[in-house]
């Protein structure tokens, strides 16, 4: 299919779960054809995951982890975008600059969730010193008020998510693939997120489930969930706007 430099998304009919498993599988065929790189990539987050988590720890920040992983879920598709390039064939970015943009406004949608978070726990628990990760986990899951406060944050962390999920999926792939400014990219991906829905439904779990088992590895895992979603982030965008994933 030819598209314009703004053509929107087409609607894809059919099984939305065999959908999502064919760019998984295009994806793995990337990952694959290009181990080193790929796994390169998948490392180099593991490592500064691992030092974020010992930084906050070292710090005396450790209730700043969860906020943290949140808003690091929104801000982390622009970590993908040499993934793209290599799954697109060639190497080049079409929109660097562009790209910049969409990530600040991903880092504020991630900022604002965080500040969201501390305002929630300050609400529920008052101004109270935090008593360490362990101590507060367990505040949460023992009490009423910690249950309270789980459901308030999931639902205003689920919010946060699905609208940077939106704006992003399909907006920094199309980046590296077009001349295109950021806000009309991020408008055709929220267009296509929208005609798509269920299929994005479906897309938006398999990117959650796979991401929490990388994580629950100790973030092992992540060194191949990370390129594995990033090219198959690719194939999905592929896939609506061009036709082939």
């Amino acid at each position: 299919m030819t598209a314009g430099v703004y053509s929107k998304a087409r609607v894809i009919q059919g099984d939305p779960g065999q959908v999502v498993q064919r760019w998984l599988i295009a994806g793995w065929r990337d990952l694959r054809a290009n181990p080193g790189f790929s796994l390169g990539y998948g490392i180099g987050l593991v490592l500064a995951g691992w030092g974020t988590i010992w930084f906050l720890n070292a710090s005396g920040m450790a209730w700043m982890l969860l906020p943290l992983l949140a808003g690091g879920v929104l801000v982390g598709p622009v970590a993908t975008v040499g993934l793209y390039a290599v799954a697109r064939g060639k190497r080049e970015v079409a929109s660097k600059g562009q790209i910049a943009l969409v990530g600040a406004i991903l880092m504020v949608f991630a900022l604002t969730w965080i500040r969201a978070a501390t305002v929630l726990f300050a609400i529920v628990y008052g101004l109270r010193p935090f008593a360490g990760f362990t101590e507060t986990l367990q505040l949460l899951l023992s009490t009423q008020a910690g249950w309270v406060l789980m459901v308030a944050g999931s639902l205003t962390g689920g919010l946060f998510a699905a609208l940077g999920f939106a704006v992003s999926a399909f907006s920094l792939p199309m980046l590296v693939d077009r001349k295109i400014d950021g806000f009309s990219a991020m408008g055709l991906s929220f267009n296509a997120a929208t005609h798509n829905f269920w299929l994005c439904v479906w897309w938006g779990a398999a990117i959650t489930f796979l991401t929490a088992l990388g994580i629950l590895t100790g973030l092992l895992g992540l060194a191949i969930v990370f390129p594995l979603l990033g090219y198959a982030t690719w194939h999905a965008y592929a896939d609506l706007f061009h036709g082939d994933a």
